[in-house]
C-alpha cells in the first residue's frame, strides 16, 4: 500500500537531513583535529621462528594450498667474445608446504618449462645454435623434489644432500640477506647446490613481497617476485663441446594466486606433459631426484 507524502512532511524531513549532516561534519571535523596515535612502523623480525616464518612466507606460504611461481627464463651464451641471447623458456615451479613445527617447514617442489623462441611465445622442440649453426632437441625442463627441501631455523638443505655432503649444509643460525625499503621486503639469497654438480654452477635470486601483505597474517599467501640468474657449464643440446665459456640462464616469475592465472596455451601444454603437473611430489614413487643422482656417483651408491 502507498503512503502519500505531503509537503510539509517532506520539507521537515529535509531540514533534519540537513542538521544531521552538519553534525557529522562538525565531528568528523574535531576527530581529524584530534592527534591519533602513529602506528609503529613494520620491522623486519629477528627472532629464529619469526624469520623463518617470514621466509616461508616469501618463497611460499603458511597455507596448505599449492603455491605456483610463472616464470620466463631467458638463456644467455657468454663467450670470450661476447655475449649472446639464444633461447627463452617459459615455465612455472608450484610446491606444496608443509610445517613441522615452529623451527621447520618443508617444500615439495615441482618445476616445468617448456622451450620457446625469443621474441614469441611459440612453443619449439628443437633448436639450431647461432654460435655454431648445431640443431639440437630442447625437451622439457622437468625437475621434481620428492624428499621435500627443509626451511628450519639452522639452515636450509634437501635430506639426502645433507648426509651425503655433511660439510656443505652445516647447522648455523638463520642470517637472511634482507632490507624492508619503500613497503617492500627484498631477499636476497644464494641457492647452495650440492658439490656434484658440473662447473661452473651458481644461482643468485632477489625475491620481492610487499610489507602489507607479508606481515599480514591473515593472508596465507603474500604476494612476491622474484629475478636471478644461474651460471651453468654448455647444455648438452649447444653442441658446444669443449669451448671456452658457459652459459646463463636469466629468470623472473611472480607469485601467483591460483595456478589458473597462468597462461592457457602453457596449463594445456603442461598437463598433456605429464599428470604429475597438478600433484605434490610427496606422492610420486620411487627415489628422489638427488637420491638418483647419488646412485650414479662413484663411492657413493651406499651413501
Amino acid at each position: 500500500m502507498n503512503t502519500p507524502i505531503d509537503r510539509r512532511s517532506l520539507l521537515t524531513a529535509v531540514g533534519a537531513a540537513g542538521v544531521a549532516a552538519g553534525i557529522v561534519g562538525a565531528t568528523v571535523a574535531h576527530a581529524a583535529n584530534v592527534t591519533q596515535p602513529k602506528q609503529a612502523a613494520p620491522q623486519l623480525p629477528t627472532d629464529p621462528e619469526s624469520m623463518l616464518r617470514t621466509l616461508v612466507r616469501i618463497q611460499g606460504t603458511t597455507g596448505t594450498e599449492r603455491v605456483t611461481w610463472k616464470t620466463r627464463i631467458v638463456v644467455y651464451g657468454v663467450q670470450p667474445t661476447g655475449v649472446q641471447p639464444l633461447i627463452a623458456l617459459r615455465g612455472s615451479e608450484s610446491s606444496w608446504w608443509e610445517r613441522r613445527d615452529e623451527r621447520s617447514w618443508v617444500r615439495y617442489s615441482s618445476t616445468l618449462s617448456f622451450f620457446e623462441e625469443l621474441g614469441s611465445n611459440r612453443f619449439v622442440e628443437e633448436f639450431r645454435n647461432p654460435l655454431n649453426g648445431y640443431v639440437g632437441k630442447v625437451p622439457a625442463s622437468f625437475i621434481r623434489h620428492k624428499e621435500g627441501e627443509f626451511f628450519t631455523t639452522n639452515g636450509e638443505y634437501f635430506g639426502s644432500m645433507k648426509r651425503a655432503f655433511p660439510q656443505s649444509y652445516p647447522d648455523e643460525p638463520l642470517h637472511p640477506e634482507w632490507t624492508l625499503e619503500a613497503g617492500f621486503v627484498r631477499l636476497r639469497a644464494a641457492s647452495n647446490f650440492p658439490p656434484i654438480l658440473k662447473q661452473p654452477t651458481r644461482e643468485v635470486a632477489t625475491l620481492s613481497a610487499p610489507v602489507d601483505q607479508l606481515f599480514d597474517t591473515r593472508i596465507a599467501t603474500p604476494a612476491a617476485t622474484v629475478s636471478g640468474w644461474n651460471i651453468r657449464p654448455w647444455e648438452p643440446w649447444l653442441g658446444m663441446g669443449d669451448a671456452p665459456g658457459h652459459v646463463i640462464w636469466h629468470f623472473d616469475g611472480v607469485k601467483l594466486q591460483n595456478v589458473e592465472q597462468h597462461d592457457a596455451d602453457y596449463l594445456q601444454r603442461a598437463r598433456a606433459y605429464t599428470p604429475l603437473f597438478d600433484q605434490s611430489p610427496k606422492l610420486d614413487e620411487g627415489p628422489s631426484f638427488f637420491e638418483r643422482i647419488l646412485t650414479r656417483q662413484p663411492n657413493r651408491a651406499a651413501t
